[in-house]
């Protein structure tokens, strides 16, 4: 009976110091503006305390394209993934929640997302928290308007993967993965 009472008090300090570390990496309540995220993106490093989701055929491994905003502020994120070892797109709607830079979304379970952090111009860093049948797993996200992004950039994404308890092993660079964004070529006869 001791050892539930442990775990059970274990379980709510890591929640509690998890929820303060996404507090203050947070944009919420920091003028965040959707609008100036819209358009395209290209998936640069992807990191998760459950790193089996992001490997090569992870459910979670996906490669963002673009941002488009609805009028409610709601966002619609279009990714491409492998799936069956085939490109797929996947295209998601994430709902606008009270706090700014904050989304709700689902998508192999229900995924709450933070914007952490992003100059508009040149990088995004997302934090998500997905919940699925009882488990909870993170997964960060960032991303550049450029195929490429800078090591003070990338160290600022693996610092705050550590604050959120994410460690280093497992932020994976995809900057030379198959994004799956080859166009199509059409034959013509």
């Amino acid at each position: 009976m001791k050892l539930l009472l442990l775990l059970l008090v274990l379980g709510l300090e890591l929640t509690l110091v998890c929820v303060h570390a996404e507090e203050k990496t947070s944009l919420t309540g920091k003028n965040f503006n959707p609008e100036k995220i819209v358009g395209k993106w290209h998936s640069i490093l992807l990191a998760s305390d459950k790193r089996e989701m992001i490997e090569e055929y992870g459910s979670m491994r996906m490669f963002m394209e673009y941002i488009r905003l609805f009028k409610n502020s709601s966002l619609a994120v279009k990714f491409h993934t492998i799936a069956n070892e085939e490109c797929t797109e996947l295209y998601l709607v994430c709902d606008k929640t009270e706090k700014g830079g904050v989304y709700d979304a689902k998508y192999d379970g229900y995924n709450r997302f933070t914007i952490l952090d992003t100059d508009y111009n040149d990088y995004i860093i997302t934090h998500l928290r997905n919940i699925k049948n009882g488990e909870t797993f993170q997964l960060m996200k960032l991303c550049g308007r450029k195929p490429k992004l800078s090591s003070n950039i990338k160290k600022k994404f693996g610092d705050l993967c550590q604050k959120h308890g994410i460690v280093k092993e497992n932020i994976i660079d995809l900057t030379e993965a198959d994004h799956c964004l080859k166009t199509q070529v059409e034959i013509v006869a």
